[in-house]
């Protein structure tokens, strides 16, 4: 069978992964820093309070 050269590209292994986005509070937290690096605010009108 051949090599799936996606499946083997060099990166986090599994343990490293888990490690950083084992839980869906560390996943929510890696969107959120990346998405907002300067932390939340609207595209609309530049507000940084959050409506739940």
């Amino acid at each position: 069978m051949a090599m799936n050269r996606i499946q083997f590209q060099a990166g986090l292994s599994l343990p490293a992964f888990l490690a950083q986005f084992g839980t869906d509070e560390q996943c929510a937290d890696a969107l959120e820093a990346s998405r907002w690096p300067q932390g939340f605010s609207c595209p609309g009108c530049g507000n940084a309070k959050v409506l739940a």
